[in-house]
This record gives structure tokens, sequence and C-alpha cells, in this order.
């Protein structure tokens, strides 16, 4: 059965895996993500990326894979949402927000 969710965490805190600083542990967090097929942080399959997320890329990946309409979910700071909302829009995925 193909996945009609996937998820991409990340946190955004974190320094990339580009920078020197967190190489060490961004190598042992991906062989513990190997290892045990669970990611440290979260205990999900989805391994938590580091750093901020590169929307263009993550999205074109996923327009890509042509799997029919995507349905993009969100729950956070606005001006984050309005960012997502316009890369959907420039993709032609659907948008919705989570308002607690």
């Amino acid at each position: 059965m193909e996945r009609f969710l996937d998820m991409h965490m990340y946190v955004t805190s974190a320094l990339q895996k580009t920078d020197m600083k967190a190489v060490g542990l961004q190598l042992a967090l991906d062989l513990l993500h190997e290892k045990e097929k669970r990611d440290l942080i979260t205990g999900l399959k989805t391994r938590t990326n580091a750093g901020r997320p590169n929307w263009n890329k993550i999205f074109q990946i996923i327009a890509d894979q042509k799997k029919g309409k995507v349905t993009v979910f969100y729950c956070g700071p606005p001006a984050l949402a309005r960012l997502l909302k316009i890369k959907c829009d420039e993709f032609g995925f659907t948008f919705r927000k989570g308002i607690f």
C-alpha cells in the first residue's frame, strides 16, 4: 500500500548537516536512524531534519512524483503560513492551516 501521508520534520534551531560544528552529531543521528529505523528525537520512522527546509526543493520533489492531489497541512507561526501559502499556489497544492 502506498503512503497517503508524508511527514517532513525539521528542527529549525539546529545546525544543518553542512555546518562543520554539527557534523559529528548529524552522523551519529544518521547511524542510529539507519540501525533502529526510527528517529532518535521523535521515535517516528521519518528522520528529523536539522535546519530550515528548502521549500522549492521539497515541493518540486513532491510535484515530480505525480501522485495526485497534494494538500499541505500547517500549524505554526503566521509568517511561515503566508510563505507556505505562496509556495502551494506556485505548485498547485492545496493549503490548509490549523489555528489553536
